[in-house]
């Protein structure tokens, strides 16, 4: 009988039984319990009834002691090896239940991303609905707005319909897109001359204060664009959560828009159409429509509050970047965000963004101090280097593409792209200047890339790009830390923001 294993315990049964349908042996006692709870052989499964057990006779007188077993040695080296027996078998039950955590989590995190989806999804098709109700009750015929992923969405600002690809993310249709559009201005480029009417810097060293404005009342003003094309028009976000459109010719505001639940972070106009963006501590950011004010587009695709907003060379996408550690691509026509990116490496939160010129790469600055460059196709961050003592305040490419300037606490400095590339995370600036009572809020290029203009503290200062001579000290700018300044074309002119509550010209 000692050759006779039950084929549930592994032991020699005491009173054995074999099943009629698979042949295997048990202990009458196990096999009997099991069966009349579950109906089925413990080993193949099959069904099984009690009635299938057959008795098995055999002798039951005791089994003599194994020789191993009879003295001390022998008994610890039988303890030794069932103990190593049954720790390697905990062994392979904490891998198992390892893999088995490791799946379990996968899956969830697919059904967390697989419900985010829906729910976006049926909230555009409640909101298309709704809007295709108003305009029926209106008796308006109109097409219902395309959600994401459909194409046919008309772009914003009355402009012509365009393709919107039905594949959400960075697709090669969109990648062709934007190279195409590099090809075409990298040509361009190497072409173009500075402008003859481009001020020169004794016209610069000239300016002085020409209005001041304060547009958003008892608030500080936070940041500051320009409009590319009409020289007129200005841009302003404030601690008052609002957006401010100001015609410079006659002093008014053209536009004061509400929506915003906190601080406006930054502003952007369009290049080409009749749009304009704004960022906020919100969360969010809003596509306005410049001739009525409506907000064609809410954003809100960020955990964090949005502290960087660009549009890309093509006209057609925009890139955010938020302290929640992701920059995010949108399609402008449709609202629709293409691609939210992490990284691991990146441990901060943005606090700065602004495409290159041409388009394909993006540069990131961080609250670690650390500055960014991404190959915006494949979402690769190329370059990493530390750039100033703390956070990266400001960033902003040259026109010609090989510059970059970027702020911090410890200053502005400027970067040569051609050697970051080689020197990698050891890059170096080619310039750097000390901050200005003891700020540096911003530094941008003109159109040209002739000059660059520097703002922090109360102070506003310009520097000729190939000298490096200073053309333009504005000592007594404002009364408080500047916040933004910009160029005007061909740099007749200089707009400033300032904590101080006032937009300034100065030409």
């Amino acid at each position: 009988m000692s050759a006779l294993v039950c084929s549930m315990s592994g032991e020699t049964p005491n009173e054995p039984v074999v099943s009629r349908k698979s042949g295997h042996l048990f202990e009458k006692r196990l096999v009997s319990k099991y069966v009349e709870e579950n109906g089925t052989c413990p080993v193949s499964g099959e069904e099984l009834s009690l009635d299938d057990l057959v008795d098995v006779k055999a002798n039951n007188a005791v089994k003599p002691r194994p020789t191993t077993a009879t003295g001390v040695p022998g008994l610890l080296q039988t303890f030794q090896g069932e103990w190593d027996a049954a720790v390697k078998e905990c062994f392979e039950l904490r891998k198992l239940l390892e893999q088995t955590r490791q799946e379990l989590s996968h899956t969830l995190y697919q059904h967390d991303a697989a419900c985010r989806v829906i729910a976006k999804v049926i909230k555009e098709r409640d909101e298309a609905r709704r809007e295709l109700a108003e305009a029926s009750a209106n008796g308006i015929a109109v097409a219902a707005p395309a959600p994401q992923g459909v194409a046919g969405a008309r772009a914003p600002g009355g402009g012509d319909a365009m393709e919107v690809e039905s594949e959400v993310g960075i697709t090669d249709a969109v990648k062709a897109r934007m190279t195409e559009r590099s090809t075409v201005l990298s040509k361009a480029r190497k072409k173009r001359e500075i402008s003859a009417t481009l001020a020169t810097e004794e016209e610069v060293a000239a300016f002085t204060e020409k209005s001041s404005h304060p547009v958003h009342l008892a608030n500080p003003v936070l940041c500051l664009d320009l409009h590319p094309s009409n020289p007129n028009l200005a841009l302003t976000g404030g601690a008052d959560n609002k957006v401010v459109l100001l015609d410079r010719a006659s002093g008014q505001a053209k536009l004061k828009l509400d929506g915003h639940s906190k601080k406006v972070t930054k502003v952007a106009f369009h290049p080409t159409k009749d749009l304009f963006f704004s960022a906020s501590s919100d969360k969010t950011v809003r596509v306005w429509e410049g001739s009525s004010g409506k907000c064609l587009h809410t954003l809100k695709d960020h955990a964090g509050e949005v502290t960087g907003v660009t549009v890309h060379a093509t006209g057609d996408f925009l890139v955010t970047a938020s302290a929640d550690k992701t920059w995010a691509f949108y399609d402008i026509a449709s609202g629709v965000c293409r691609k939210v990116v992490s990284d691991a490496a990146v441990t901060a939160g943005y606090s700065a963004a602004s495409f290159h010129p041409d388009g394909l790469i993006l540069g990131t600055g961080t609250t670690d101090n650390m500055c960014r460059v991404w190959d915006v196709k494949t979402q690769q961050n190329v370059v990493s280097f530390g750039a100033h003592v703390g956070a990266v305040t400001s960033l902003s490419f040259s026109e010609n593409g090989y510059y970059l300037s970027t702020t911090g606490s410890d200053g502005f400095k400027v970067w040569d792209l051609r050697k970051v590339a080689k020197q990698g995370a050891q890059a170096v600036p080619v310039k750097s200047f000390t901050p200005l009572n003891d700020e540096a809020n911003e530094a941008v290029f003109d159109f040209s890339g002739q000059y660059l203009a520097l703002a922090g503290g109360k102070v506003v200062q310009v520097y000729h790009t190939k000298t490096w001579a200073e053309v333009l000290n504005l000592g007594s700018a404002h009364t408080a830390s500047v916040t933004g300044v910009r160029f005007g074309a061909d740099a007749k002119f200089l707009a400033s923001a300032s904590k101080d509550r006032t937009l300034k010209f100065f030409g």
